[in-house]
């Protein structure tokens, strides 16, 4: 697998060309970070000079719980590091993902708009991406001050997938009395958890949002926010700036 070293090495002249840009061990990405978390990492392969760079971004104030990017990736085709010229591709690569739509994104405006663009070619090319996860939509409706649209957004999803998730956890939890079936009901439980959880968390959202708790639906994407950038180990890059929600507060 590709070193951290040798990662080091080909991001050394990157990081003189871009102040802004930031390594952390396998992971290079602008800062300071905000509401959107823009980076690229070095996923590496059983070929150590293979290093299959994935550029991507997340949005830091979804539930925590859940995920903050769905499938907002692509792979930066660079080669391998043996092959003549590879540290100028490289650096060209990352100069236009800096371009687009990485520093385009600047703002949660700006990643809305963005995402509504036809030459958004990351993935979902037939509609709006963020309609592909209700969380994370709701989540930047909410901080965009669209309140029942997000409420409208979160609760749908709900209402479909809930009742499923719950029924595959009860009848799982019936095979954890049956010795040779216990580490299946143990595993259906963890995938029924990892879609029940970030409802709950979401349901915070909705209970503010729909008396229009401007204050309160603002202090809690502060706090997942928070979470967020503490578990994604950037929190001395990050740092906490009002959502566009706040600004008739």
């Amino acid at each position: 697998m590709t070193t951290i070293a040798e990662v080091k090495r080909w991001t050394r002249p990157i990081l003189a060309e871009h102040a802004d840009l930031a390594l952390k061990p396998r992971m290079l990405y602008l800062r300071p970070v905000h509401h959107i978390h823009r980076r690229i990492r070095f996923l590496g392969s059983s070929d150590r000079t293979f290093s299959k760079p994935l550029a991507e971004f997340l949005i830091l104030f979804g539930p925590p719980t859940g995920r903050l990017s769905d499938n907002w990736s692509r792979e930066l085709i660079v080669g391998w590091s043996t092959d003549a010229g590879f540290q100028d591709t490289l650096a060209a690569h990352v100069r236009r993902t800096l371009d687009y739509p990485f520093r385009p994104l600047a703002q949660i405006e700006d990643l809305y708009r963005l995402m509504q663009e036809s030459r958004l070619h990351w993935q979902h090319q037939a509609e709006l991406p963020l309609a592909h996860d209700a969380f994370l939509h709701a989540s930047v409706l909410a901080a965009l001050g669209r309140l029942p649209e997000a409420c409208a957004v979160a609760q749908a999803y709900i209402d479909k997938e809930e009742g499923s998730w719950r029924e595959i956890r009860a009848e799982a939890e019936i095979l954890l009395d049956k010795p040779r079936k216990r580490s299946e009901g143990q595993s259906r439980i963890r995938l029924a958890d990892h879609f029940l959880k970030p409802m709950d968390d979401m349901r915070q959202l909705i209970a503010r949002a729909s008396i229009n708790d401007r204050r309160g639906v603002a202090d809690l994407l502060h706090d997942w926010e928070k979470q967020n950038a503490r578990r994604l180990e950037i929190e001395d890059d990050w740092e906490p700036t009002p959502f566009p929600l706040e600004r008739d507060l």
